[in-house]
Parts: structure tokens; C-alpha cells; sequence
């Protein structure tokens, strides 16, 4: 690295995945100083691989299922406990990869679903997930219980604590899992699982939030009618390494609205104007500093009126939506505002909705 003046990627998952490698080795002398059998085992050794899409790489689950089960049966029958360093894996290369931000609640679902678990804890510095972010709204209240879906869409709209992909490997197995603190384990958390109690009845169980993002919208008027230009503009911005977060299309066929992370916005407007402008695209404007705020809960399936109620909420407060998206599951509805109106917007809703008499 010194040599090349640069770190590659495979080298950058190489030095992050450190922390996890150290921290098993103390936790396991912990273990073994209480009397019990322990062994510190990293991802690579416990047998997950991955593709070799470094810093967000995806587990070959046939293999690692394989290698995971003989490794961790061979370990119980010697009434060894493994502990397991997360946020990484290997791909078929044996190069160390990682899964990202949030990586070590992936590594324990696959490790969960690949030995059969009859249960997995997530254990954090938060009671479990919230129907809000407690630093905005005070009367937060914890969820008891959710589904699978509805954790993903947690995930995706903000619950930090959670990697978005961490359920993935819980859907066929239909394990439970129960995210709870570390500091306080008395409380039991969230419980999510396939499918939520018939008595939790709430239309919207959360208000989440995600600041810092860009929305660019694409204008054409060739773009009208003309088949395949959605695709187009999605792949290349995937080219580019672009995460879009939300999307939205004029009816007209005139213009679609993207939303994609600050960080990432220059590099996806000089991707668009590089392959597209002077085509199918005839102009972007780009607005910078918006926040998604989305209202995540299967109860609002077929319930009528969920967003004239945000709107009327919204309206009260003079907060202005620039955008607005529900998936055809209709188990979110997310919209899009400015920074500066994330925290009212979210105190409003958790009000209309009364989110604080939860549970």
C-alpha cells in the first residue's frame, strides 16, 4: 500500500475487518477464564464465503451453509463454544470481504439459519426498535413486536442498528429474533418474526427518517413513450456504484425523480450527464439537503385514508413534500422533504397517528 499510494478494496475490507478479529480473541479468553471451552473463529474460518464484491459482499448461502454446519456441529459436539467474528466473510478466493456498515447482525443470521437456530439475539446499545428516533421524538415508544418485512423496511428507512439485509437469511427458516440492549436486559426488546400477533392492530407502527440525501430530477421529452429509458438511467447509475434510495415518474413520462445519498450525488449527476444528456435526457436539476421520511406498517394495507391523514398532519406544520412513493405492498409511504423539516415532520406524524398509545 505504501508502495502503490493507494488502499483497493480488497485491501480495505483486509484492515477494517481487524476490530472483529482482535475482539473475538478477548471474548473467548473471557469465556475460556469462566471455565468453559471457547475457540475465536473469523468468518473465514467459521466458513462463510461470499462473492468478491468488496465492502458489501453477499454470502454464497448453499456453501457456506456447508462448511458453516460442519464447522459449528464439530465445535458442539466437543461442547466448545465458537466465538465468531461478524461483519466478515471470505470469497472463493479465500480474500477476506465484508458486508458493510452493520455487517455483524448479517453474519449472525446466516450463522443462525445455517445451524437452525431456534431463536437469535441482536444485541446493541438500544432496547429494540422504536416507532420513532427517541432524539426527536420524546414519547417514543419501543415495538413489542414486528414482521420480517416490516424490520427490512425499518432497515432501509433509517433503523441504524440494523443491516437492511439482515433478515434475508431468516425468511425460508422463519427464525425468530429478538433485538435487545446489552445494557438493559431485563427488557425482552422487539421481537420480530414471519408474521405479527393478530392483537397488534396499529395502521402505522413507525416514522422513520434518513437526512442527507439529493434528489435529481431527469427531464426529457423524448423520454415520453420511449421503452426502456427507466432502465437505462438505473444502469448507469448501478455502473457507477449508485444506490438509489427512492424513485418516482411523472405520469407524462416526462421526467423521474431519483433520491440518492449526498455523497454520492455529484458522482451520479456526472454519470447521467456523461451517458444520457444530449439523448434521452435534456436536463437534470438537482436539489441537495432532503430527507426521506416514511411511515412503515403492514396494517396500512387496504386501510383508506393513511395519506390524506399525512398530508392534513404535514400541512399543519407548513412542511413541504417534494416527493412522494407507496409500493404496490402498500406496507410504506415515503415522501421527501428538506433537512431542516425532518423533525417536525416526524413529530407530526408520530402524533397523527397516535403512535405513542402503541402496544
Amino acid at each position: 500500500m505504501v508502495l502503490l499510494g493507494e488502499v483497493t478494496p480488497r485491501s480495505m475490507d483486509y484492515l477494517i475487518s481487524f476490530g472483529e478479529r482482535l475482539s473475538i480473541k478477548l471474548i473467548s479468553s473471557a469465556i475460556n477464564d469462566l471455565g468453559r471451552k471457547s475457540i475465536p473463529l473469523t468468518g473465514k474460518e467459521v466458513g462463510i464465503v461470499t462473492d468478491s464484491k468488496y465492502g458489501e459482499s453477499k454470502p454464497l448461502m448453499d456453501t457456506t451453509r456447508l462448511r458453516i454446519s460442519k464447522t459449528i456441529d464439530s465445535l458442539f459436539s466437543k461442547k466448545t463454544i465458537p466465538v465468531v467474528g461478524g461483519f466478515s466473510g471470505a470469497d472463493q478466493h479465500g480474500h477476506v470481504t465484508t458486508f458493510g456498515r452493520g455487517g455483524s447482525d448479517y453474519s449472525a443470521t446466516i450463522i443462525g439459519s445455517c445451524i437452525k437456530a431456534d431463536e437469535i439475539w441482536l444485541m446493541s446499545d438500544v432496547d429494540g426498535l422504536m416507532t420513532a428516533d427517541p432524539k426527536i421524538v420524546k414519547n417514543a415508544k419501543l415495538l413489542k413486536e414486528v414482521s420480517y418485512i416490516e424490520a427490512i423496511e425499518m432497515a432501509l428507512f433509517g433503523a441504524k442498528q440494523i443491516h437492511p439485509r439482515t433478515f434475508e437469511p431468516l425468511l425460508s427458516k422463519k427464525i425468530p429474533m429478538r433485538i435487545r440492549s446489552s445494557f438493559n436486559i431485563e427488557n425482552e426488546g422487539t421481537l420480530v418474526t414471519a408474521s405479527t400477533s393478530t392483537s397488534v392492530k396499529n395502521t402505522v407502527k413507525c416514522v422513520s427518517n434518513v437526512r442527507n440525501n439529493g434528489l435529481i430530477d431527469v427531464q426529457g421529452g423524448s423520454m415520453v413513450g420511449t421503452p426502456g429509458t427507466a432502465a437505462k438511467i438505473f444502469e448507469t447509475l448501478a455502473k457507477a456504484g449508485i444506490n438509489v434510495m427512492m424513485i418516482s415518474q411523472n405520469p407524462s413520462e416526462s421526467s423521474i425523480t431519483i433520491v440518492v445519498k449526498n455523497n454520492d450525488l455529484d458522482k451520479a449527476v456526472s454519470a447521467l450527464e456523461m451517458e444520457l444528456l444530449g439523448k434521452i435526457i435534456k436536463k437534470l436539476d438537482v436539489t441537495t439537503d432532503v430527507a426521506i421520511i416514511a411511515l412503515i406498517g403492514s396494517g396500512m394495507r387496504g386501510t383508506v385514508g393513511v395519506a390524506s391523514k399525512v398530508f392534513r398532519a404535514i400541512e399543519k406544520n407548513k412542511v413541504n413534500v417534494s416527493m412522494i412513493t407507496q409500493g404496490s405492498s402498500e406496507l410504506n409511504l415515503a415522501f421527501v422533504v428538506k433537512n431542516s423539516d425532518t423533525n417536525a415532520a416526524v413529530r407530526a406524524l408520530h402524533d397523527a397517528f397516535e403512535l405513542e398509545k402503541i402496544n
